[in-house]
């Protein structure tokens, strides 16, 4: 999850009354953080998680897991992963997502928060067009709580020495415990991510996808599962993709915050709003993906719990921080 300036700190929230539950409900772990692991062909391999899933039917929050794994994925577990990951979906439909990248080269003068959507638009594109995507993270969860695994894809295809990127963002995230040699040796192909994913059930189109400040998220995974092309050339033409790749329920969690606390907003980035919320960091580290995507799905989970009762959440379906300007539940472009 890339950082940008303007983010402020947490603005604590009193607790407030309880609401009727929604079948996505987080719990909270006290692992410490967990390093990146090493390919599994130098490894012992994982056992593959159990694909007897149960039938989807609401459940307490009490049973979601209470201990988590970020799990790597390289070339050579992508398909076994992938199959884990399709056999796990009819229980946790609920996909949150983070991307690892190599900084931004492009950007223009009007601050972020005057932009237009279009504006925006144009940024992402030109930034996501010329770079290179590193990690994607995926965490999953549903009626029976949060999936104990979240996985962490680590991409081949980067390489410092000769493509574009910001400096400080490849220091800081090599300082996080991204190793751009394991990349490049071990790390997984697009073009054979695209064709995995088009074969699983991620593809299906009625899952739930969420991220946070998802503009650069969604851009790139876009680019990834349309054989690298470029964006499309206008903000419309974009949110079409989005649409057609992920579904009508696609959530921006950063948007989502701008109606909590009683409608006065929570702001900051994805480790303020989550101080905020009092939800702390189950697994991992920031700025990796995997770590990243756990994170905002418990953010996500907290705050439908609190702030959006009855699956009100899904009214902010297709609005992502950034490209969308909002008067009450009218959205814009």
């Amino acid at each position: 999850m890339p950082m940008f300036p303007g983010d402020v700190g947490p603005v604590m929230l009193a607790p407030p009354p309880p609401l009727p539950f929604f079948p996505i409900a987080a719990v909270q772990s006290g692992l410490g953080f967990m390093h990146m692991s090493a390919p599994p062909e130098i490894v012992t391999a994982r056992s593959k998680l159990n694909s007897d899933a149960p039938s989807f039917s609401p459940r307490s929050p009490a049973a979601a897991a209470d201990e988590v794994e970020v799990r790597d994925v390289w070339a050579a577990n992508l398909e076994e992963e992938m199959r884990s990951i399709g056999a796990l979906l009819p229980t946790y439909p609920v996909v949150s997502m983070d991307t690892e990248f190599p900084g931004t080269v492009h950007d223009v003068a009007t601050p972020r928060h005057l932009r237009t959507p279009r504006e925006s638009y144009a940024v992402v594109k030109r930034n996501v067009d010329e770079l290179h995507l590193l990690q994607l993270g995926l965490a999953l969860s549903g009626p029976a709580g949060r999936c104990p695994v979240a996985w962490q894809f680590n991409f081949a295809g980067f390489d410092a020495r000769r493509d574009p990127h910001s400096g400080s963002s490849v220091a800081m995230l090599a300082a996080h415990g991204v190793d751009f040699a394991a990349l490049r040796r071990h790390g997984i192909d697009h073009g054979d991510f695209a064709r995995a994913f088009g074969r699983s059930k991620l593809a299906c189109g009625r899952l739930t996808w969420a991220a946070f400040s998802g503009s650069y998220d969604f851009a790139y995974l876009v680019k990834v599962l349309t054989g690298g092309r470029p964006l499309p050339s206008t903000l419309e033409g974009f949110m079409a993709k989005v649409s057609k790749i992920f579904g009508p329920a696609v959530l921006d969690v950063k948007h989502l915050a701008k109606f909590c606390s009683g409608g006065g907003g929570i702001r900051g980035g994805l480790e303020h709003v989550a101080a905020a919320l009092g939800v702390h960091r189950a697994a991992g580290r920031a700025h990796n993906a995997g770590s990243d995507s756990l994170l905002t799905s418990d953010v996500l989970h907290a705050m439908v719990d609190r702030f959006f009762p009855n699956s009100g959440v899904l009214n902010h379906a297709g609005a992502i921080d950034g490209l969308v300007k909002c008067s009450n539940l009218y959205y814009k472009y």
